[in-house]
């Protein structure tokens, strides 16, 4: 099960964002789901633009090259999961229903799972990790 969430929970989540967007969940009229989903979106390209030229994984294995620590990952050692949580929550809190609410708590399961799975990748391909990983929080500048 765990190489099943490292593997695909990626595209999972834009499954999720495909679904929502097919079932009327995924846009709003409220400014503050608006704004909270542009915040996510730009976050998730804001750190994916920072891996420029170095390779990229959807699955969660380390992509080769140097440890990143510039551009948001200074603050934070998942930026793309941080997006990705903002953006599904706000628009969650903007459509709430047993159907959003669901979503909501199989993504709010799966992020930390993968996280956890990730990071133990990440300290077996970079001896500095544990280093990084003390100075940074996960998800949350300066909180978790």
């Amino acid at each position: 099960m765990s190489r099943f969430v490292l593997l695909y929970a990626g595209p999972f989540m834009a499954l999720i964002l495909v679904l929502l967007g097919l079932t009327g969940n995924l846009f709003s009229g409220n400014p503050f789901v608006i704004a909270g989903q542009l915040f996510g979106l730009a976050l998730v390209i804001y750190a994916r633009v920072t891996f420029g030229r170095q390779r990229f994984n959807i699955s969660a294995t380390p992509a080769e090259g140097p440890l990143l620590r510039r551009g948001p990952y200074r603050f934070i050692r998942h930026p793309m999961y941080a997006g990705v949580s903002l953006l599904l929550l706000v628009t969650i809190i903007g459509h709430l229903s047993p159907f959003t609410a669901a979503i909501g708590i199989l993504v709010m399961v799966i992020i930390p799972w993968r996280i956890n799975l990730e990071e133990t990748q990440l300290k077996a391909t970079y001896p500095d990790y544990a280093g990084y990983a003390s100075g940074t929080k996960r998800l949350i500048p300066f909180v978790y």
